[in-house]
C-alpha cells in the first residue's frame, strides 16, 4: 500500500475515534478527500478487520475503543504534552519536517483511548500559540532531509548557495557540523572549503544540495556554544564589550522576565528602572535589539555602543525626513530596485 494511503487511513481512524459525530460529508471534509475516496477507504478498513459503526438514525460513523496497535501507555499529562507539541507548538513554518511529525502524531493518537483523546481535546481547544514571524521551514524540507542525512553519515555536501553577503551564487563544498534554529530560521554550521573556516549558512538560501560519498571527520571539540561565543545572537565580531543599559520602569519588567543572554545580570533602581548588564561579542546585533525599545532604553556603556545606536537613530530619522507627503522617497534612486 502506498505511504500516502496509509497516512490517509490513519487520519480517518483518528477522526472516527475522536468522539465526534461525523456524517459522510463531514468525514470527507475533515480528511480532505472526496466522498468516493472516503467510501473506498471505509471499505479498506472493514476488510482489514477494523470494524466501524454506522448509526443509521443519525447517519454518522464512529469506531470502537479497542486498540488497533500495541498500546502506548501514556498518562493524561503525557498525552496532553504530545498533542500540544504537535497541534499547537510545532508550527508548520518552524520545522521543515512538520508533516512527518504530524504523521507520527496521528499514528500515536490512533492508539490512545477515546476518553483520553476527548479529555485532551477539550484542554487543547483552550490553548493557542502565536509564533513570531519565521521563515517557512517546510519549503526547505528536502534540503533539511539531505543535510540531516549528511550529518548522520558524516559525508560532505556540495551546495549551490545564494549568498547575500557576496551578492552571488556560490558553489560550496561543506563539511556539515550542526543544524540549528536561531530566532527566525534554520541554519547549517559547516566547515567551508572555499572560506577555509567554519561558517553559518541559512538553509532557505540553499538552491541545491548534493550529498556526496566523501567522508570527513568532524572536530571532536566542536560545540555551537563555543562557536557563537558571546555573540548577542549568532554573529560574533571578534571584540567583547561590557554592556550596561538602563530600561525605564514602563518596560523594565518585560525585559527582566526574559533570558536574553547567558551573561546577563539585572538590577532594579529605586524608581523602578532596570539596569541590564551583559558581556557581548560585537555590537551590531545588540544595537538593533536596543533600537526596538526606542526611547525606553538608554545606553550607559560602552561609548561605542552608544555611538552605534545614535548612528542607527540618525539614519532612521534621515530616512523618514527624506519622504514626501505621499509616502515615497523624495530623493529615491532611479533605475532597478
Amino acid at each position: 500500500m502506498k505511504t500516502h494511503r496509509v497516512h490517509r487511513l490513519l487520519k480517518l481512524i483518528t477522526l472516527l475515534r475522536s468522539g465526534r459525530a461525523f456524517d459522510a460529508d463531514g468525514l470527507a471534509r475533515e480528511a480532505k478527500i472526496g466522498r468516493r475516496t472516503l467510501f473506498r477507504d471505509l471499505s479498506l478498513l472493514k476488510s482489514a478487520g477494523i470494524e466501524y459503526e454506522f448509526d443509521s438514525r443519525k447517519n454518522t460513523y464512529s469506531l470502537g475503543d479497542a486498540p488497533l496497535l500495541p498500546p502506548v501507555h501514556l498518562d493524561s499529562n503525557e498525552a496532553l504534552a504530545l498533542l500540544l507539541i504537535t497541534r499547537r507548538f510545532l508550527a508548520r513554518q518552524v520545522h521543515p519536517l512538520f508533516r512527518k511529525a504530524l504523521d507520527a502524531a496521528i499514528k500515536i493518537e490512533s492508539q490512545l483511548p477515546q476518553s483520553l483523546l476527548h479529555h485532551c481535546g477539550q484542554l487543547i481547544d483552550g490553548i493557542s500559540v502565536r509564533w513570531q514571524p519565521v521563515c517557512d521551514g517546510e519549503a526547505a524540507s528536502d534540503v533539511f532531509l539531505s543535510l540531516q542525512r549528511a550529518l548522520a553519515q558524516r559525508v560532505r555536501v556540495r551546495v549551490r548557495y545564494d549568498s547575500v553577503q557576496d551578492k552571488a551564487e556560490l558553489d560550496l563544498l561543506l563539511d556539515p557540523l550542526r543544524l540549528i534554529f536561531v530566532s527566525r530560521a534554520w541554519y547549517l554550521i559547516a566547515y567551508s572549503h572555499m572560506h577555509q573556516s567554519a561558517r553559518t549558512f541559512k538553509i532557505e538560501r540553499m538552491l541545491a544540495v548534493n550529498v556526496t560519498a566523501e567522508p570527513f571527520t568532524p572536530p571532536r571539540d566542536f560545540d555551537e556554544s563555543n562557536y557563537f561565543g558571546l555573540a548577542w545572537r549568532m554573529i560574533p565580531e571578534g571584540q567583547v564589550y561590557d554592556v550596561r543599559l538602563r530600561f525605564c520602569p514602563l518596560v523594565a519588567t518585560s525585559v527582566e522576565e526574559v533570558h536574553w543572554h547567558d551573561t546577563q545580570e539585572t538590577r532594579r533602581e529605586p524608581d523602578g528602572a532596570l539596569i541590564f548588564a551583559a558581556r557581548v561579542d560585537g555590537l551590531s546585533e545588540i544595537a538593533s535589539w536596543i533600537m526596538s525599545y526606542g526611547e525606553h532604553v538608554t545606553v550607559l556603556e560602552p561609548p561605542a555602543l552608544r555611538d552605534a545606536v545614535l548612528d542607527k537613530a540618525r539614519k532612521l530619522l534621515a530616512a523618514h525626513n527624506g519622504h514626501d507627503g505621499a509616502g515615497s522617497p523624495a530623493d529615491a534612486p532611479k533605475g532597478d530596485a
